[in-house]
């Protein structure tokens, strides 16, 4: 319809590994790893997207779920480097929702939701142990963002938004995992024109209530060295110039 739209798709993907995937072997010595399969994928899709036009909403909504043959699995030996291995099959589903609200021209808010469930149906490593049912690591459960732009009448625009990020596994037997948290931003922008130049300078804070928290995880670290914390607070400004502006 004129304010509706449903697709859906149908995928398969075929991967070889990369020379960075193959460089290192489980056992430490030199030579590729032959070890490693292509992986393999199918992927189908549903979804929805349009417009409530009385409300000024739009909307995105989209189910999908996958099949994976052999995927790439990464772990750390004890000199640390990282080598990568198959799981036998793994499933990785999920729901991903979009909403973007523009109530008046000078206010909008907007807000993405995912959920992963990304699983290990059927894998047991060449040491024989099984990680069959266990979540794939490094991949958060759950994913939501929101953010709210104003742009005053003078040219100042400022723009809040939070960011929260759901625990992540950080091995494959999933006994160690990185805490959820929350991330403020903020950041403020003025639009000013000289004639045919644009001058625009901003500032902003990130992670404005300091939060502690890790960004990331190393995946299956060698001596529990799973976490890479990120910064607290930090603040920074800019400027932006335009000339000729018609």
């Amino acid at each position: 319809t004129p304010t509706m739209n449903v697709f859906t798709n149908y995928s398969t993907a075929y991967q070889t590994p990369t020379t960075v995937e193959l460089s290192n072997r489980p056992e430490g010595e030199g030579g590729f790893n032959q070890l490693l399969d292509p992986e393999r994928i199918r992927s189908f899709e549903v979804g929805l997207r349009g417009l409530l036009e009385p409300a000024r909403l739009q909307y995105e909504v989209a189910v999908y779920r996958s099949r994976l043959l052999d995927a790439f699995v990464s772990q750390q030996g004890a000199d640390e480097q990282t080598f990568f291995s198959n799981a036998g099959k793994s499933s990785r589903n999920g729901v991903e929702l979009s909403l973007n609200w523009q109530p008046i021209s000078r206010l909008g808010a907007r807000m993405a939701y995912t959920r992963q469930d990304f699983t290990f149906e059927k894998f047991i490593d060449s040491r024989g142990r099984n990680y069959s049912g266990n979540f794939e690591p490094g991949v958060p459960p759950n994913r939501l963002f929101m953010g709210v732009d104003y742009a005053a009448p003078f040219g100042l625009r400022s723009s809040l938004s939070v960011r929260w990020v759901d625990q992540i596994f950080a091995n494959n037997t999933n006994t160690v995992s990185n805490w959820a948290y929350s991330v403020v931003d903020l950041r403020f922008g003025l639009e000013s024109f000289f004639g045919n130049n644009d001058i625009r300078p901003f500032f902003g804070i990130d992670n404005l209530l300091n939060e502690r928290y890790n960004s990331s995880v190393i995946v299956n670290a060698w001596g529990q060295r799973y976490f890479e914390p990120s910064p607290g607070r930090e603040f920074y400004v800019g400027l932006t110039i335009g000339f000729g502006k018609s």
